[in-house]
């Protein structure tokens, strides 16, 4: 009967059901109750992991480098990156394209063994320091057990992207190794974005500040900055690849979904326990979604973290919309929320 009481605990706010036989109580599970149990049914690989404390960062960029433009997603024409590639070029660097850019496998950007072997030489490449993705999509998740991501841990070089980058972030910020989640050869048409990416590539970015807002949460916090677009975080939940949160900052945004599905994946990750183990929450651009008859965006990320005592840092200009100004994963940040701005700062 205990078991079973905590199981229905997890649900948050369902009745707790008595042993077979016995009358169904109608005692109401608050949210204190709901937490005492919760941190005790952490998915498996949850309970495996171990906060990571490695900042591995790789050089900045100086005039001159090379950069790789590679491709794991959706594929992409060379008109459509043309501009793209211009403006990195116009930053004084070299570009160098993955074997695989403009390879066509239905949606995707060649075979999964050509998007592979493609993005696989420029990590492998020691003249290439960056790699920025040519697109979003689908197809990146599939390609992470191919793909030898450990060796960006003895030769790191800066991997860019958004959107189902994500998939590549988690798995590299895993290993310790800091990313940027920014602007992608596809859309650098908006000059902030642009220029965001750019200052972050060359060691130019101190962080992100804003004017507080209602969907703003007080407090200060430190920790390693993880996360991106929710839908992937929530996709990689329970493989080997599922976000480690442990005493981080997560960062989250999303587009084109159904309010309900994002109070969906937020519930997933408070039942696997990852929201209780946060410092932080900063929160991104959450563009074209579908209230229907759901709570509003906002509404749905307070109640998600109303009994969580961590600071929030709501509407910040990074994801699917412009300006998508770049931010660094997997770097120690500092979070502060005051009564009148909120500010993410890089510690070192």
């Amino acid at each position: 009967m205990k078991l079973l009481t905590k199981l229905f605990a997890l649900c948050g706010g369902l009745v707790v059901m008595s042993s077979c036989g016995d009358d169904i109580t109608n005692e109401y599970v608050t949210n204190e109750y709901y937490n005492i149990y919760n941190k005790e049914y952490y998915t498996t690989v949850l309970a495996d992991q171990k906060e990571i404390t490695e900042d591995i960062r790789a050089p900045f960029l100086k005039k001159g480098d090379t950069v790789g433009i590679f491709a794991l997603s959706n594929a992409v024409t060379r008109d459509e990156l043309a501009s793209g590639i211009a403006t990195i070029k116009s930053w004084g660097l070299n570009v160098l394209e993955a074997d695989n850019l403009y390879e066509v496998d239905g949606r995707y950007a060649g075979t999964v063994s050509q998007r592979v072997d493609g993005t696989q030489k420029l990590i492998d490449n020691p003249n290439v320091k960056a790699m920025i993705a040519a697109r979003g999509g689908y197809g990146a998740a599939m390609t992470l057990p191919f793909l030898d991501l450990e060796a960006l841990q003895n030769k790191p070089k800066w991997i860019v992207g958004y959107s189902d980058v994500t998939a590549l972030h988690v798995a590299i910020n895993n290993l310790g190794v800091e990313t940027i989640h920014g602007g992608m050869a596809q859309n650098l048409s908006n000059s902030t974005t642009a220029e965001s990416l750019r200052k972050t590539l060359f060691g130019e970015s101190d962080g992100l500040e804003i004017g507080i807002n209602d969907g703003c949460k007080e407090g200060v916090a430190q920790g390693r900055l993880v996360g991106g677009n929710l839908s992937l975080i929530y996709s990689l939940g329970g493989t080997v690849y599922d976000l480690n949160a442990k005493n981080a900052i997560l960062f989250i945004e999303d587009t084109g979904e159904s309010n309900y599905s994002l109070d969906r994946m937020l519930t997933q990750l408070k039942l696997s326990g990852k929201l209780d183990m946060l410092s932080g929450v900063v929160v991104g651009q959450f563009i074209k979604m579908n209230q229907g008859m759901d709570k509003s965006v906002k509404e749905i990320i307070k109640e998600k973290f109303a009994d969580i005592d961590i600071p929030i840092m709501y509407g910040v200009n990074v994801g699917h919309d412009q300006p998508n100004n770049s931010i660094c994963l997997g770097r120690t940040v500092k979070l502060t929320v005051d009564a009148s701005k909120a500010s993410l700062k890089y510690v070192d």
